[in-house]
């Protein structure tokens, strides 16, 4: 069986989707210093991870468990749905590597570019919460100062049920042991490209190399788009087509092929530094320094920077039309077949 476990669990948005490709874009190579990349597919890790998430756990689960348990090595799972996880799902995961030594990394960058990207990603996913709703609910539900952190339902609640960074780390660390779980910062803009990749490696214990073409991350759309796809969401919700119906076609055609292709031609959401998210942060970084959480990167990484570009209120309607013609065009294209 693996002597060792190692669990890559979010947060969401902070180079899950970098550290993912790069990993089965370098499974042989892993897999020649004794790493195993478990699963033919990163698709194969996710859909084990909603299994054993789930209330009744079955074969997807197991067939991991198994692949796992006959290696002898290291073995890495990455997904980051596994962050926010509740104590009995979190015992069940660990409990199923019982044995080998489960070790946890949990990447995080700043809070600031998280609230930019998890809204277009909530969009991507079904919502329709307006942007600056969005910021403020996402302020009012702060730890330790609202309520709801970790619910379902608000936006608030659902962007701090996958961002409570010190949550995550102490839910974790019950069930591996404190020295068990190591912090992996996101290097700010501007930092060398294969910055994470080299601090993912060294909790791995093995270099994640960065190929030519891989690591490539999971874009945000341009903000003409985002509005496009809000509205799509709202349109569809008042039909009673509520996400995650259609959500192929939604999110993997229209969101990430469709929509995704015109990303270099639009303007990016753009959000200042407000003082609530200073103060969010620098409590965060105390809370994580006080308790002697394993860090591999800088604390500084973590303080919040500016995202440069617009408020959705300067794009013009006939912008956000004229999108919404291209992606009609784009979607009726991809869905015929010769």
């Amino acid at each position: 069986m693996a002597q060792r476990v190692v669990l890559h669990v979010g947060l969401m948005k902070s180079g899950t989707s970098f550290v993912q490709d790069l990993l089965f874009a370098a499974k042989a190579e892993l897999g020649a210093h004794g790493v195993l990349v478990p699963g033919a597919g990163w698709g194969r890790q996710v859909a084990a991870v909603k299994d054993v998430l789930s209330a009744s756990p079955g074969r997807p689960w197991r067939r991991m468990v198994d692949e796992i348990d006959g290696h002898e090595g290291t073995a890495v799972v990455s997904m980051e749905f596994l962050g926010p996880a509740g104590p009995d799902q979190v015992d069940r995961v660990v409990g199923a590597f019982d044995g080998a030594v489960v070790d946890v990394v949990v990447t995080a960058r700043d809070l600031n570019r998280s609230v930019a990207s998890l809204w277009q990603e909530t969009i991507q996913n079904g919502r329709s919460w307006g942007w600056d709703d969005y910021v403020a609910d996402v302020a009012a539900k702060r730890p330790g100062r609202g309520a709801g952190v970790a619910d379902r339902v608000t936006a608030g609640g659902t962007f701090w049920r996958q961002q409570h960074l010190p949550r995550v780390v102490d839910s974790w660390s019950r069930a591996v042991g404190h020295d068990h779980v190591q912090v992996v910062t996101v290097p700010g803009p501007g930092a060398p490209r294969d910055t994470l990749a080299h601090r993912f490696g060294e909790v791995l214990g093995v270099a994640v190399p960065v190929h030519e073409g891989t690591g490539g991350a999971n874009a945000s759309l341009g903000l003409t788009s985002t509005l496009v796809l809000q509205r799509v969401n709202r349109l569809l919700d008042a039909q009673g087509l509520t996400f995650p119906t259609g959500a192929r076609l939604r999110k993997q055609v229209l969101a990430k092929t469709v929509l995704a292709a015109r990303r270099a031609e639009e303007p990016r959401l753009g959000l200042p530094v407000a003082p609530w998210v200073v103060e969010q942060a620098a409590d965060t970084v105390a809370v994580l320094r006080d308790a002697g959480t394993r860090l591999v990167g800088s604390w500084e990484d973590l303080t919040p920077v500016e995202v440069p570009g617009v408020h959705p209120s300067s794009i013009d309607a006939v912008e956000v039309g004229e999108a919404a013609l291209v992606a009609l065009a784009g979607l009726v294209a991809s869905q015929v077949v010769d």
